[in-house]
């Protein structure tokens, strides 16, 4: 009985656990733009034993969620930029990243659509927060910079995968940027 708990004890040794693996996400978008992130703000992977694999898909409940609130029917540009996933210079782990974005005013996976590469063009469509008003002033600090008009809402969704090979076990850590413009 010993030499089998010996034998199972050398198998998991290089299984070890990578203890967690984690990106910050940062968001850049000017005054006229609402942007939220409306979940933790941390992909988190969490603890992956070393040579496996960890995918955080479009529906799952660790996708980060993203709002952005602008004026109704205007194109955004959003980009997304990620920083090495790594523990020290010379500890690094591989990493996939996906987004989608729903723009039709609800916050729902059914609507998304995956970005094309790491930079997605969309109008802020749906329903919003409805700022109409008759008479409008043309006030350009109304949310969305178009003067007192109609908002809506559009939402990002971010998610990935890593692979964890025979790595040093430790924290390993990124940033995701996520910079939100309005296209001319």
């Amino acid at each position: 009985m010993k030499k089998i708990l010996i034998a199972f004890i050398f198998l998991i040794l290089p299984f070890g656990p990578v203890s967690a693996q984690m990106f910050a996400i940062n968001v850049e978008a000017p005054p006229e733009l609402t942007v939220t992130v409306k979940t933790g703000g941390v992909l988190d992977f969490e603890t992956v034993l070393q040579n496996n694999s960890y995918d955080i898909l479009l529906d799952d409940p660790k996708t980060e969620i993203i709002s952005i609130e602008g004026q109704k029917n205007k194109s955004v540009e959003v980009t997304i930029s990620a920083q090495d996933l790594m523990l020290d210079a010379s500890n690094t782990i591989p990493y996939t990243l996906g987004a989608a974005y729903a723009n039709q005013g609800r916050e729902n996976i059914e609507d998304a659509i995956t970005f094309n590469g790491n930079t997605a063009i969309f109008e802020v469509n749906g329903q919003g927060s409805q700022n109409d008003s008759s008479n409008d002033t043309g006030n350009s600090s109304a949310p969305g910079g178009g003067g007192g008009g109609s908002t809506a809402t559009a939402y990002v969704y971010i998610y990935g995968g890593i692979e964890v090979g025979n790595v040093k076990a430790g924290k390993y850590k990124g940033q995701i940027t996520i910079s939100v413009t309005y296209t001319n």
